[in-house]
């Protein structure tokens, strides 16, 4: 089995916790308990509680909770980076790659073996949940600059690339994935929580239809 290494920017952490058995721990614990109570009700005491562990520990590796919501999110786009590269590795056509994009962003996800420390699944329902809550703050600024949304923006670039090579003459294609992306997480969002806020009465499979037709329609007018 391969190891896969997902890197995250230094900004994001005090210590590597990928390099340490208790960090990897904090990791993993730390999704357990955000997907459990939410993002608000994790403390850093509760996750040492967890791992049999002090705060301090906790505290060695990331600054505040903040930060360690930005750490799990920046790896979770960096997994999805992984993915995509893998997936396109197989598909020559920019509408399947785009396509294939969209049904990754707006299903559920499934474990990968080759990382045993973070669960896949989890992580992905926590960061359609709390996501936007690394941004809306207002220390976003600051924040960009440090490397806080690297990994969003590089997904973004990628398929931004992707779609000029469907319309070189497009000019929104950062606009359209930000858009598509937030979409996939927030529809996912509203068909468990906010239903009346979406169309997607078979869940998943709607969703994709949905996103895919907005995106290739975009991509394919003639204005």
């Amino acid at each position: 089995m391969n190891v896969l290494n997902i890197t995250v920017s230094y900004k994001l952490y005090q210590k590597n916790p990928e390099e340490t058995d208790l960090g990897r721990r904090i990791l993993s614990k730390s999704i357990e308990l955000m997907e459990q109570m939410g993002y608000e009700q994790v403390t850093f005491k509760k996750i040492a509680f967890a791992i049999d562990s002090t705060e301090a520990s906790v505290y060695r590796y990331f600054q505040n909770k903040h930060q360690l919501l930005a750490y799990l999110i920046n790896w979770y786009w960096g997994w999805l980076e992984v993915k995509l590269s893998q997936e396109f590795i197989v598909l020559n056509s920019p509408e399947h790659k785009l396509r294939r994009a969209i049904e990754i962003f707006a299903q559920p996800m499934d474990e990968d073996s080759r990382i045993q420390h973070i669960d896949e699944s989890t992580l992905h329902r926590v960061v359609i949940a709390e996501y936007p809550k690394i941004y809306l703050t207002k220390e976003v600024d600051v924040e960009n600059k440090e490397g806080y949304f690297q990994g969003y923006n590089r997904i973004c670039d990628i398929l931004s690339i992707i779609a000029l090579q469907i319309n070189p003459k497009y000019r929104f294609p950062h606009s359209l994935f930000s858009t598509i992306i937030s979409a996939a997480q927030s529809q996912q969002f509203f068909v468990q929580h906010l239903p009346r806020l979406s169309d997607a009465k078979s869940g998943c499979e709607d969703i994709i239809d949905f996103l895919t037709e907005l995106t290739l329609k975009t991509l394919n007018t003639d204005e």
